[in-house]
């Protein structure tokens, strides 16, 4: 059975230890992007992406992720707070004390997206 472009996306896969494991989407904090590799983060570590973020953003984007710099990749869910750094630097804290950076070019779209 092939999946659809438009079907809801409920799992991502990562691979460790010979297994293709599916982490559910509730479970993904953010996805970042280091020298050339792709890691999930969840509440209990961090797991290998074969996909780039690029293509997460393109397949999650109807799944209250948000790209929120140009190396990561946001749960929404997850977002307990918006800080300001500066006048136009903020930053998001998500659960378990993390913080990620939001581009100075994202903030007018998480906004307008939030409503804040």
């Amino acid at each position: 059975m092939t999946q659809s472009p438009s079907a809801e996306i409920s799992v991502l896969p990562a691979h460790l230890d010979g297994e293709i494991r599916l982490i559910p989407l509730r479970d993904v904090l953010y996805c970042y992007a280091e020298g050339g590799r792709t890691q999930m983060v969840t509440p209990q570590g961090e797991l290998p992406s074969r996909s780039s973020l690029r293509e997460l953003s393109e397949r999650l984007e109807s799944a209250r992720f948000f790209r929120a710099h140009r190396a990561y990749l946001v749960n929404l869910d997850h977002v307990r707070s918006i800080v300001p750094w500066t006048r136009n630097a903020f930053s998001l804290s998500l659960d378990g004390r993390r913080e990620i950076p939001l581009s100075k070019h994202k903030v007018r779209a998480l906004r307008d997206l939030l409503g804040w």
